[in-house]
């Protein structure tokens, strides 16, 4: 959900795995809102190995093709490119989904801090991200953070958040916000886009199947470690090793999936993941608050299908924001003229 590509040109294993990763935090959205209704949660502790890998890759990769702008660039032009634009959609965004829940307080909710149609989340918006946007906030706020600290050596810089995330991941640091928390945890994955952009980069040029083969045997040993010994989770950077090998896993997969013409839809979600990540959280409660009242639930079977039609949907509601966006840009963007560098002398 990259708001601008900077960096290295674009990269067919990038949107792949963008597409991947927003396809299962719909889909994960989608379970989460129609077990609110009634409808059976389909995912259950399968949601171990969902977890792992979206939210990660998406900053991972948001570092990587952030990198040089955050590495190079002035705060004026970071604030233009980046800061301004993020903190323009966030806030729209918010007050849309606000103005939503408000209208309509009957619909479904789940995964906030402040009941979506309380005024309280606008006045908290600088400094909780109570919505479901709270991606937006956190990339702001890292892209920021390692600005500031770009001088500093990168090895501190990734060593530092990585202790940072698994104090959130093993439950020794807890806000007790859902929306903070995530952002504790996530900080390294960013960190480490940016630091070592042209190594993941050379790396993903050089990666081969057995390389995938290897790091799919580990996420699956990481996943039952999980699975089985439910606080494993607890101990310091178990989480954090699962979320790196499900993130390599991941690229690797996206470098052999993305030549395969039929998987081509993934490819183009990952490119419309911006337009799909903000308009899925507004088209899933009115669909799933008319199937509770239909009382559309039955065997797993069944609600994995519903889940799945839920997914859809939202994804091409996405779509059609993106096309909606080309009259109307303001939905997705500011406009900004962006200052142009001196010439040098």
């Amino acid at each position: 959900m990259t708001i601008v590509a900077e960096g290295p040109s674009r990269l067919g294993w990038a949107d792949f795995a963008r597409g991947a990763a927003i396809l299962c935090v719909v889909y994960f959205h989608a379970s989460l809102f129609l077990g609110v209704v009634g409808i059976d949660h389909t995912l259950g502790r399968a949601k171990l190995a969902f977890e792992l890998f979206p939210l990660p890759a998406f900053f991972l990769i948001a570092g990587v093709f952030g990198a040089r702008g955050i590495l190079d660039g002035s705060f004026r032009e970071l604030a233009a490119k980046r800061l301004i634009p993020l903190a323009y959609i966030y806030a729209l965004w918010s007050l849309l989904r606000f103005a939503m829940f408000a209208l309509f307080p009957a619909l479904p909710s789940r995964d906030t801090d402040i009941p979506p149609g309380d005024p309280l989340s606008l006045v908290m918006l600088p400094v909780l991200p109570a919505s479901l946007y709270w991606f937006l906030y956190a990339l702001a706020l890292f892209t920021l953070v390692v600005w500031a600290l770009r001088r500093v050596p990168r090895w501190v810089l990734v060593a530092g958040s990585a202790v940072l995330s698994t104090l959130f991941t093993a439950g020794i640091v807890n806000t007790h916000t859902i929306a903070w928390n995530r952002i504790g945890a996530l900080l390294f994955f960013f960190a480490i886009g940016v630091c070592f952009s042209r190594e993941i980069v050379a790396a993903m040029r050089v990666s081969r199947p057995r390389h995938l083969a290897i790091a799919l045997v580990a996420y699956a040993g990481i996943v039952v470690l999980l699975f089985m010994f439910r606080g494993a989770g607890r101990v310091p950077f178990v989480v954090l090793v699962g979320q790196c090998i499900g993130v390599a896993a991941l690229l690797m997969a996206s470098k052999q999936l993305a030549r395969v013409p039929a998987l081509g839809f993934v490819s183009h979600s990952g490119r419309q993941s911006l337009p799909i990540y903000l308009v899925h959280i507004l088209v899933i409660p009115p669909i799933v608050l008319v199937l509770g009242a239909l009382g559309a639930h039955g065997p797993a079977a069944m609600n994995i299908a519903i889940a799945i039609a839920v997914t859809a949907f939202a994804v091409v509601a996405g779509f059609g924001l993106a096309a909606l966006a080309t009259r109307a840009p303001w939905l997705l963007a500011p406009t900004l003229r962006v200052p142009a560098k001196a010439p040098a002398r």
